[in-house]
């Protein structure tokens, strides 16, 4: 057997992969914001169960010198006299002359000077309207005789009398506990999920296979876009990232021409004719790598045999398009006596050889261990340069190590970021306990892990195991960027639709309408000009300025 690569030397420092983290945040957006909008949801709930409204009434006092004092001398009483005043509202003798008049009640009274003025405003809150009022009231009718007490020459008259409260003067923020939530739930969902990709033992760069895996790199497989145009991203049509197609990207074919050339190395050493290509779980690719590594073989050897031994899973058929061709599958030929030429299919558009599986079947294991099976491999070891045979996946059960006994290679494919790296270790020693030498892996699907990593070339694929991709992230945020445009102009535009109903209720000028409309919406420092002619009234946000025709 060739020699295996060992690890002896320091690992280098370990680059935290910040791309790597970003596309399973973006893979993960629908799951975080899920939990934002229910945590937001709960916030919202929460706030509204335990909120109080507040009611409060206000009374407006005239501060006064029962002798006739000067209005300077009542401005300067009110002033010497508002915090006197504020006490004595709130003080423990009003409170029971107001217990005793109409019970005892929850609420607060609080008094505030004008500023520059002799008048006093007293506002009382409590949580229902009804104590409010009633506090109020209790107040008016006692305040007199207890002022007079304390107060001596300085009189207090009503100058605005008190109603009943129709709403709470406090919000329950119910929104904004929501927002608070959401956010926080947010942020909170995103720092687990990057932590969790951060720790999670997988193989996420080049430099991880040749630090963590007990095998050697092959090949890396840059991501390879499955759909390249606008059509058939909508459309979603099935296809599969072949060599042979015209637009698959140069990279990707380059990737399997020097996977060939090292396959090929490694089997003239070993004198090997058969190679399985597995992997550890469903979904890595590895039916892919197995066809693309057959067509690239064929440019290179004359008979290039391409068998599908996942017989509980086949997709070789699917990925070549062979769906409405008719042909022998080979559980039925492993069941049945029918002669071999029945079952090898030449495609010679493509230069390879094929034997198919079509459907699945619950007896696989009893077909690999069969004689006929054997008796078919060795047959096609004097016929045929190369054989590829794709098998399933090792934790599918115990198909690939019996298949593994039948080859002289096997290749492993390891999908970025996707099976943890101890049982890759393990899997790598069952299939070196199998009569199979382990050539290599072929990390697939690679992404740039980092920044300082370079530019990756897209691998999609996916034909029998349902991959797909969504739109791009660039074009999602600038057809966010376009809709919060418009929104922004709508807000400013239904501003001004209420423009000059506005100024015919308050008798406002244009000017002051037009400035009061756009600090409600949070927009200041407006310059106000006027246009001749009847032209709509108009609000450039660029300049913040106004146009009004002279008219308004």
């Amino acid at each position: 057997m060739d020699e295996q690569n060992t690890h002896t030397s320091e690992p280098a420092e370990q680059q935290v992969p910040l791309l790597l983290i970003a596309r399973e945040l973006w893979r993960k957006l629908g799951l975080i914001l899920m939990f934002a909008a229910t945590i937001a949801a709960c916030g919202y709930i929460a706030a509204t169960l335990f909120y109080r409204p507040v009611y409060q009434t206000q009374t407006t006092f005239v501060v006064a010198v029962r002798n006739g004092g000067t209005v300077y001398a009542n401005l300067s009483t009110a002033t010497s006299m508002a915090e006197t005043l504020s006490t004595f509202f709130e003080g423990d003798v009003m409170r029971k002359c107001i217990t005793q008049d109409i019970g005892a009640v929850d609420g607060t009274i609080q008094a505030e000077q004008i500023p520059e003025t002799n008048l006093l405003t007293m506002t009382v809150s409590a949580h229902t309207q009804r104590d409010a009022y009633r506090i109020t009231q209790s107040i008016l009718r006692n305040y007199n005789e207890q002022a007079s007490k304390l107060l001596g020459d300085v009189a207090l008259d009503v100058l605005r009398r008190p109603t009943v409260p129709v709403a709470p003067s406090n919000s329950s923020g119910a929104m904004h506990a929501a927002k608070l939530c959401g956010i926080a739930a947010a942020l909170a969902a995103a720092v687990y999920l990057a932590v969790r990709a951060y720790l999670r033992d997988t193989v996420k760069s080049e430099a991880d296979v040749e630090q963590k895996l007990d095998t050697r790199l092959l090949a890396t497989v840059r991501h390879e876009k499955k759909y390249k145009t606008l059509r058939t991203r909508w459309s979603k049509a099935k296809t599969s990232i072949l060599i042979t197609n015209p637009t698959t990207g140069f990279a990707f074919v380059e990737t399997f021409k020097r996977l060939r050339t090292r396959v090929d190395y490694l089997l003239r050493r070993t004198q090997g004719k058969t190679v399985m290509v597995t992997s550890l779980l469903e979904d890595e690719g590895k039916s892919t790598v197995a066809v693309n590594l057959a067509l690239a073989m064929a440019r290179r050897h004359k008979n290039v045999l391409l068998i599908d031994l996942d017989l509980k899973k086949p997709a070789l058929y699917k990925l070549l398009d062979c769906q409405q061709t008719s042909f022998v599958p080979l559980e039925t030929y492993l069941r049945s006596d029918a002669p071999v030429k029945k079952l090898l299919r030449e495609d010679k558009a493509r230069g390879i050889y094929t034997i198919f599986s079509r459907k699945g079947t619950g007896s696989a294991a009893e077909l690999l261990g069969s004689d006929r099976l054997r008796g078919l491999l060795a047959q096609m070891r004097e016929r045929m340069d190369i054989i590829i045979v794709d098998t399933p996946p090792m934790s599918a059960g115990g198909d690939a190590e019996c298949i593994a006994d039948l080859m002289d290679a096997a290749i492993l494919v390891v999908r970025q970021d996707q099976a943890p790296v101890r049982t890759l270790n393990d899997c790598i020693d069952v299939l070196r306990r199998s009569n199979a030498e382990v050539l290599g892996c072929v990390f697939n699907n690679a992404y740039a892990a980092s920044i300082g990593d370079r530019q990756s070339y897209g691998y999609g694929y996916g034909y029998g195991y349902g991959y797909g991709y969504g739109l791009d992230p660039t074009i999602i945020l600038v057809l966010i960027g376009v809709a919060l445009s418009l929104w922004a102009q709508g807000r400013v535009n239904s501003t001004f639709s209420r423009y000059s109903r506005v100024r015919s209720m308050t008798g406002m000028t244009g000017a002051e309408a037009a400035r009061r409309l756009l600090n409600a919406q949070g927009i200041y420092d407006v310059t106000v000009q006027q246009i001749a002619g009847e032209l709509t009234d108009h609000y450039d946000p660029r300049t913040k300025t106004v146009n009004l025709s002279e008219s308004v």
